[in-house]
């Protein structure tokens, strides 16, 4: 009965120990993210042809130059939209691949997504009209203002998908946890395996806590507000939440080899 029971604890052990990080995504998110990387190079590319034109418009203001600003600020500002819709892109799939998130997450997420699509094309349409510095001036001011609430809306939902899955490995570090203890409590001379079994209890508990914090953290990623510094908060507490795990699974695989031994 004990070579029964610890065989059962070994398989459950084993399928902790294989536990990783489901991908985010696969072929197609990769490809996303493929696409994002490019459009991103693309836009740094787009926004150095535009600086170097208004160096030359600073140094002779002549209508050549002066045009000159005006169309690569265009190509600029439309390379931009180009880098924002390839992560937004990006981030939709990587949702929708991961077998991990809720569908009621999934579709918050593909509905922020279109939401941001949508301002997207209608500051190209914006983009398109400009025909003098001013307007090229006034319309990037109205982009950074719609990227800083494209971000907060993707943050957020992103953040909250980070924390699902942080309290499904929580869950089930519990669970085995508890596995583990109910037999170590039918073994003599436990009080090793407890003493460990209560350390792996006690760093989910502060795993459970930091999570928590973490969430609390990305439902105020909103405008107005300060969204970017309540985000790195959210990723800064999953971070610690991560490694509390893992220091409760290390404890966990302690209890375990001492259970081992003492059965032997």
């Amino acid at each position: 009965m004990k070579k029964l029971r610890l065989t059962i604890i070994t398989v459950l052990l084993l399928a902790l120990l294989l536990l990783q990080p489901v991908a985010a995504g696969a072929a197609s998110a990769s490809d996303a993210k493929q696409a994002w990387y490019e459009a991103k190079q693309e836009s740094f590319e787009a926004q150095e042809a535009y600086r170097n034109a208004r160096t030359r418009w600073a140094g002779d203001k002549n209508p050549e130059n002066n045009q000159e600003v005006i169309d690569t600020g265009k190509e600029a500002l439309n390379a931009a939209l180009d880098e924002s819709e390839a992560w937004l892109l990006w981030k939709d799939l990587e949702a929708e691949e991961n077998p991990e998130i809720p569908e009621e997450l999934k579709q918050s997420i593909h509905e922020d997504v279109a939401v941001n699509l949508e301002k997207i094309e209608e500051l190209r349409g914006e983009v398109e009209g400009v025909q003098t510095r001013v307007q090229l001036g006034a319309t990037y001011l109205k982009m950074v203002g719609k990227y800083f609430e494209l971000m907060s809306d993707v943050a957020r939902n992103t953040g909250s998908m980070w924390v699902h899955v942080a309290n499904t490995r929580a869950d089930t570090i519990e669970e085995y946890e508890a596995t583990l203890r109910e037999a170590a409590e039918g073994m003599e001379n436990n009080e090793d395996i407890i003493a460990k079994l209560d350390m792996a209890s006690s760093e989910l508990k502060n795993a459970r806590a930091n999570v928590n914090s973490a969430e609390a953290e990305y439902a105020q990623v909103r405008l107005p507000g300060t969204p970017l510094i309540k985000f790195s908060n959210g990723n800064n507490y999953l971070r610690i939440a991560r490694n509390n795990m893992l220091s409760a699974h290390r404890y966990l695989n302690e209890a375990y080899t001492l259970m081992v031994s003492k059965a032997a």
